[in-house]
């Protein structure tokens, strides 16, 4: 039984007719959220997913400790049972993978292992930080009330953080809180030397600016590279092999990950055509802007571009951000091209980008697969993003 049925089979049913839809599928968000963004086997990815259900405070308040974790070892046995979760991941040299009758064309490019050595990497930052500074890199996370995914993010945040040997500092404030508040609290951590990187999760309690918020936070100390000033820096950064203009700016975790995907697989981008569907702050703008830096000539779609398809089949490569379940199909695709797919989402029981791989691997020269693609990429680059920080931070 594949685990995607176990999951709508069994414990999906189980969770709503314990909390009702709503909540049910707030935790399986959640939880999907954990499985993509931890580190390790497959076995350990499912241990993850299962633990954000049950060590959920919803879930305890209605089984009690001692049943939810009975229920979690029932799910574990189960999962287990799966031969899937213990598969390995697509390797080099898997193009003429068979699956049923059909070939694959493109390569898979495999985000979890790219993760896995730039966390090998960072790790060794990490190490040669504390051997010359005698301490580690910090991040402090920001967090008005409880939003359930927002609450589960910053758990995964501080294992992956922790586990590398960096420093996790966690601020909340109630759903109740002021921006006068939330800002404040951004104030101190500024002001703070032992905290090298700032993070504010979303959603804010409502009433609050979190353009405001944002700007808040000294640039150097933006984590994922979301204040005013770290985008304009970015869209003004010289292309790369030019006379430094611009510096000292950090991009958003996700697109650098992007990005560190097309480096680590010898895609080339200078001179190609580039086409980026989706123009959000935090995915969208700040790729064209990486992929423009690197000599690549980009067009930027969006919910208004009609028809998507032509543009999108000029692309050599394609990076898709927009949030709408297997948008970009088969016959949008120029085939040979990079696609470098950001979505994620629930469709008919599974979780899908915004690419339909079934049909985008059949004329892909290359792919990043959902989960195990650019998602893997984000959090290992937000570690990277403070540690970078923190070294520019013991310069000044």
């Amino acid at each position: 039984m594949k685990v995607e049925t176990i999951i709508d089979n069994t414990i999906k049913p189980q969770l709503i007719e314990a909390f009702g839809r709503q909540v049910a599928n707030s935790l399986l968000t959640r939880a999907t959220l954990s499985y993509v963004s931890t580190d390790g086997s497959e076995k350990e990815r499912y241990e993850t997913l299962l633990y954000s259900i049950c060590s959920d405070k919803r879930v305890i308040g209605v089984w009690g400790k001692q049943d939810a974790a009975k229920q979690m070892t029932e799910w574990k046995t189960l999962l287990e049972t799966d031969s899937s979760i213990t598969s390995l991941p697509l390797q080099e040299g898997s193009d003429d993978l068979i699956k049923g009758e059909e070939t694959m064309s493109a390569k898979i490019l495999d985000g979890r292992a790219m993760a896995k050595e730039v966390r090998e990497e960072v790790v060794a930052g990490v190490n040669d930080f504390k051997a010359k500074h005698g301490f580690t890199p910090t991040i402090a996370v920001v967090r008005a009330g409880d939003d359930p995914a927002s609450v589960s993010y910053a758990k995964m945040i501080k294992k992956s953080f922790e586990k590398a040997g960096m420093n996790f500092a966690l601020h909340t404030l109630p759903d109740t809180a002021s921006q006068d508040e939330v800002a404040g609290l951004v104030a101190e951590l500024n002001a703070d030397s032992n905290v090298h990187g700032i993070m504010v999760q979303e959603p804010l309690p409502k009433g609050i600016d979190d353009a405001a918020i944002k700007a808040v936070i000294l640039p150097e100390k933006d984590a994922d590279g979301v204040s005013p000033i770290n985008a304009g820096r970015l869209a003004q950064a010289s292309p790369v092999g030019r006379a430094e203009g611009v510096k000292d700016y950090i991009v958003p975790a996700t697109p650098l990950g992007g990005l560190e995907m097309l480096k680590r697989s010898g895609v080339e981008m200078d001179g190609k055509r580039a086409v980026v569907v989706g123009r959000s702050n935090i995915v969208g703008r700040p790729m064209a802007f990486l992929l423009m830096q690197h000599h690549a000539t980009v067009s930027m779609c969006h919910s208004h571009t009609r028809p998507l398809g032509d543009a999108t089949r000029q692309a050599d490569i394609l990076c898709v951000a927009v949030g709408v379940a297997e948008l970009i199909k088969g016959d949008m695709i120029k085939p040979g091209a990079t696609v470098i797919d950001f979505g994620f989402n629930r469709s008919e029981g599974e979780w899908v980008g915004d690419v339909d791989f079934e049909e985008a691997k059949k004329v892909a020269g290359m792919i990043t697969p959902v989960p195990g693609g650019t998602g893997s990429m984000t959090n290992v680059i937000l570690m990277r993003n403070v540690l970078e920080a923190a070294k520019k931070q013991m310069k000044r």
